[in-house]
C-alpha cells in the first residue's frame, strides 16, 4: 500500500488581547510611612501593582489590604485604605491608594 502525504497548514488566529497598563501610582495621606516602605511591603508580598506592569484588580485589591496591615503595624489605627482606578487613554491606569480616618 501506497500513501500519498500532502502537506497542510495550520492557521491558528487569536483575538486581539486588550491590556490594560499602569501607567502611575499614587499614596495619598500614609503620613509616618514612606514611599520606600510602601512599595518594599508590595514586593515582599509578591503584589504585582507597579508602573508598567498589567493591571490587574485583584492585584490592586491585595495591595489596598497589605497597606492596610502596614499602618496598623506602624500604629496608625483607625485608618482605613481605599483605592481609585482612573482610565488613562490608551488601555492605561492610573492607581491611588489613599489612607483616610474610618
Amino acid at each position: 500500500m501506497k500513501s500519498l502525504i500532502i502537506g497542510a497548514a495550520l492557521l491558528f488566529v487569536q483575538p486581539e488581547v486588550q491590556t490594560t497598563v499602569i501607567r502611575s501610582i499614587k499614596f495619598e495621606n500614609f503620613k509616618g510611612v514612606s514611599t520606600d516602605d510602601l512599595v518594599h511591603r508590595l514586593k515582599d508580598r509578591g503584589i504585582r501593582v507597579s508602573v508598567e506592569q498589567l493591571y490587574e484588580p485583584q492585584q490592586v485589591d491585595s495591595a489596598r489590604q497589605a497597606l492596610q496591615e502596614l499602618l496598623e503595624e506602624k500604629g496608625r489605627t483607625g485608618m482605613d485604605v481605599k483605592s481609585a482606578v482612573r482610565q488613562v487613554p490608551p488601555r492605561s491606569v492610573e492607581v491611588t491608594f489613599r489612607a483616610a480616618k474610618n
